[in-house]
């Protein structure tokens, strides 16, 4: 038989007859570094609700916390009617109360754009320095909800709560050098993290800024660098004075490196988020490369809730004009339901359990 040279996993170069279990074959190790990363996990909402934590933008409008602040405000806006006696006009707080009362619609990102777009008469709304308070008052309250959910005194039953998703389960194979992820969530993964591993470092990017300890432990809801806002690159459809409400113009907005490592990654797994408008900006270039690139070592992997989050999250492709049959016909993609992950014989579990096999096996 011919005689062929492998690497083990200490970098030591072998030469043996056959591969074993503990080798990789020299073809492999060349192929890696092809790429900076082995993993790259991208986190959204829908991450952090398997994980059984409750950080929906509905959760946030229908709790209690959200009813105070708007109570809060409105009373404030009284009062200054009362000591001014000026008619206050309608503001931001107004408009998203009457979006969850009237139309039972939560996406606060989504109405913040539709309150600063260019009405159907071509008028604009104009009550900037409202809006700002609003904005605040709004800030803050979704802070202290989320900050809220880390302050319960179950962390024991949250731990193995968190432990036990498919969530947990993904990261707990992380801890890798040659993993990363980005979170677009404000939750405070690294308490995530220690929840599920107890301690452990994984390179984590936070692309929207995070809910400091200070306010988790202290209750403090002042400088929390959290990006809650809007992204467009039309002005003119935006109301002037009205871009402070731009992620990207928000002091806490920091460089990420996502758009290169993307690139520079074997396997891409999105999990729990939409890739809807409002971040897409940062997944343009990755979606373009695949749909015209034939490359049989990468990988795609999409973990969603069921099949109406599946034909949602492709369907919002299609709007930003990717060609979804085009990424099918250069990649190699996977679509994992983990409403089925409760049935071991599943295909949805095969290919789940593959995941967590490739995800582990990373390292140098």
């Amino acid at each position: 038989m011919e005689r062929e040279f492998y690497y083990s996993k200490d970098g030591t170069k072998v030469m043996v007859i056959a591969p074993i279990g503990d080798l990789e074959p020299i073809t492999d190790i060349m192929n890696r570094h092809k790429y900076q990363y082995d993993n790259l996990l991208v986190i959204g909402n829908g991450f952090d609700l398997n994980l059984g934590l409750p950080t929906s933008y509905r959760n946030f409008v229908e709790s209690h916390i959200f009813n105070k602040m708007y109570e809060k405000r409105i009373q404030e806006k009284r009062d200054n009617e009362e000591r001014n006696q000026v008619k206050m006009k309608p503001s931001l707080i107004d408009f998203l109360y009457g979006k969850k009362f009237y139309e039972r619609w939560y996406d606060i990102e989504q109405a913040l754009l539709e309150y600063i777009s260019k009405r159907p008469d071509g008028s604009f709304v104009n009550n900037v320095e409202e809006d700002k308070r609003d904005y605040v008052f709004v800030c803050e309250s979704l802070v202290e909800y989320l900050a809220s959910l880390f302050n319960t005194g179950n962390d024991l039953e949250q731990s193995k709560m968190m432990e036990k998703s498919s969530a947990g389960r993904l990261l707990q194979r992380m801890s890798s050098e040659r993993n990363i992820v980005y979170s677009f969530n404000y939750t405070p993964i690294y308490l995530i993290i220690n929840a599920i591993y107890g301690n452990a470092s994984l390179e984590t990017i936070r692309v929207h800024g995070k809910i400091e300890d200070k306010t988790i432990f202290k209750g403090n809801l002042k400088d929390n660098a959290i990006i809650l806002g809007v992204e467009t690159n039309d002005m003119n459809d935006i109301a002037p004075g009205y871009s402070f409400l731009l992620k990207s113009n928000n002091l806490a907005y920091r460089s990420s490196n996502i758009a290169i490592d993307l690139l520079n990654t074997r396997n891409v797994i999105f999990f729990g988020h939409s890739l809807n408008q409002m971040d897409f900006g940062y997944f343009e270039e990755y979606f373009k490369f695949l749909s015209s690139n034939a490359d049989k070592e990468r990988s795609l992997i999409i973990i969603t809730k069921n099949e109406s989050s599946r034909l949602s999250l492709l369907d919002n492709l299609r709007k930003m004009g990717i060609s979804v049959r085009d990424i099918f016909a250069h990649t190699t993609v996977k679509i994992i339901h983990t409403d089925n992950l409760t049935s071991e014989k599943s295909e949805d579990s095969i290919l789940f359990n593959e995941l967590l096999t490739i995800v582990e096996k990373a390292y140098l």
